[in-house]
């Protein structure tokens, strides 16, 4: 409109500013238009304002409510439907009115109108102000995340990406089930093994395979991961939560492996994972990275991969030639450098694997399920047990406990067998045995027998003899009130009585001969 006034000032008749815009190779308005615009006096300041509807949702009491509801949720994720429907529930249900003066669409665009004429307070915008990331030394990290690409309702491609910061040289790992912390160790190991070594820092997510919660900067990690990180001795840069712009290498890589790996081909499941992403993933680490404009794979082998650490053995190696075999006999105990190390009891006269790793002796059965786990001991010759592989109590007086109880129940009754176990602790399978056949052979009444074990556990008397004596003296009707009577009745040969006299005439020749040898 300004434009073809402009023209009309300069002397431009309709039919030369027709031949303006083409000449300019710009489409020119139509003829009405031009005729309408060339006509004007002087061009309005807002040109729309005869085409501008009226704002349905601009009244009182709506405009004062959309207003605050829009402030109060403002910089929180929430949708315009659910705004509309607490119109509905404020002013329809109520009975106020009828219906609202417009639909969804039009509350959503009376909000754009708001924010767009500066009604609603946003509030100070705060902008986040980035810097650039140094590259750190060659070596030292290596960054990891996971990812999933889902291939129909039921079944998804879980993978994990471990990225050297240095060289960019990237490893990709997948499986058709999520990580857990040992699945993830062991990948993180697998890919040392490819690299020939170790960094020293691991920058992670607070992902929950690999911490289990974090306060104020302090992380705790799972159980799985620490004992990793130990055994490999590794550290941790642990990036803030929800924050995945801290770690914009990483996530770039997850990405960069969805889009240009899993996007073309047609994966039906892992197997076609396994098969084609060793040869990807070697191709493009010899692609010129977009970052860095190197080779990943040259820089990796020029520079950074002699800057690794050593590699360590460990535990989390799933290389069947990293187990050493070995033959369990009678004795429930692995032979090594001459100490010998525990197993439980079931695993005597099997077949069983070891592993070495950080002072420590991993043992396994033949399938590698982990059995136990022994600090090396410095003492050749030694014999190491743990508590747990220790010849345990026969349990048969369980038996025979509950038996007796299902019979012979009473107050008394858990009082008595607690003393029988502190009083015979290596018999208590004899004792309880032998009290059970005397009570079945006597048979007696439930009455005799909790008077029984209430006056042997009155007196402290634990033992079958004692038990014995206490039921013959209760069923006799017999009043104990001394300890003689509680005594075992052993049978015994009579017991020669000598006089003092035959001892001192003994005394007396042993004394004069040992005076006359002294003489001779």
């Amino acid at each position: 409109m300004q434009e073809i006034q402009d023209l009309k000032l300069r002397g431009y008749t309709q039919a030369e500013i027709i031949a303006y815009y083409n000449d300019q190779g710009i489409k020119p308005p139509s003829r009405p238009t031009i005729a309408k615009y060339f006509n004007m006096d002087v061009v309005p300041e807002n040109p729309g304002e005869k085409l501008a509807k009226d704002k349905a949702f601009d009244v009182e009491p709506f405009r004062s409510t959309i207003i605050a509801t829009v402030e109060a949720n403002d910089g929180n994720d929430f949708c315009m439907s659910s705004v509309y429907d607490l119109l509905e529930e404020k002013f329809i249900e109520n009975g106020e009115y009828d219906k609202l003066p417009g639909n969804e669409q039009t509350l959503r665009n009376y909000v754009h109108y708001l924010r767009d004429t500066g009604q609603i307070d946003t509030g100070e915008e705060h902008r986040r102000i980035y810097d650039h990331v140094f590259d750190t030394p060659p070596g030292e990290q290596m960054l990891i995340d996971f990812g999933m690409e889902t291939l129909d309702q039921k079944h998804a491609i879980h993978f994990i990406c471990l990225l050297l910061r240095y060289s960019r040289l990237l490893c990709v790992y997948a499986q058709d089930h999520k990580y857990n912390a040992l699945e993830a160790c062991q990948a993180i190991y697998r890919a040392f093994c490819k690299l020939g070594g170790r960094p020293s820092v691991l920058v992670i997510d607070q992902d929950a395979v690999f911490v289990a919660s974090e306060t104020y900067g302090e992380v705790i990690k799972t159980r799985v991961f620490e004992d990793f990180c130990t055994e490999q001795d590794l550290k941790l840069w642990v990036c803030n939560k929800a924050d995945p712009e801290s770690k914009g290498p990483i996530e770039n890589s997850v990405g960069f492996v969805k889009k240009n790996f899993f996007s073309a081909r047609n994966i039906t499941c892992i197997d076609d994972v396994w098969r084609s992403l060793p040869g990807w993933l070697d191709r493009k680490n010899k692609r010129i990275h977009r970052t860095t404009l190197h080779v990943p794979f040259q820089v990796f082998k020029e520079i950074e991969q002699g800057s690794l650490g050593p590699m360590l053995p460990s535990v989390y190696e799933t290389s069947p030639n990293s187990f050493f075999s070995t033959e369990c006999k009678g004795m429930p105990y692995v032979l090594y450098r001459s100490c010998r190390y525990s197993v439980p009891r079931e695993f005597a006269y099997s077949r069983l694997k070891y592993k070495v790793t950080s002072g420590e002796i991993h043992i396994y059965d033949e399938n590698l399920n982990h059995l136990c786990t022994h600090l090396l001991s410095e003492r050749k010759g030694s014999y190491n047990q743990l508590p747990e592989h220790r010849k345990g109590e026969s349990g048969d007086w369980i038996d025979i406990m509950e038996r007796l109880r299902k019979q012979w129940n009473c107050y008394d009754f858990q009082h008595f067998i607690n003393g029988i176990k502190k009083e015979n602790p290596r018999h208590i399978s004899k004792q309880l045995g032998a009290i059970e056949q005397f009570l079945n052979a006597e048979n007696p009444d439930r009455t005799l027998v909790a008077e029984v074990m209430k006056i042997c556990c009155n007196n402290f008397r634990y033992q079958f003899s004692q038990f014995k004596v206490v039921y013959e003296y209760t069923k006799a009707g017999k009043s104990l009130t001394t300890t003689e009577g509680f005594k075992a009745s052993l049978n015994s040969d009579a017991v020669e009585y000598k006089n003092l006299e035959v001892y001192g005439k003994a005394f007396n020749e042993r004394v004069n001969r040992s005076v006359e040898e002294a003489v001779v």
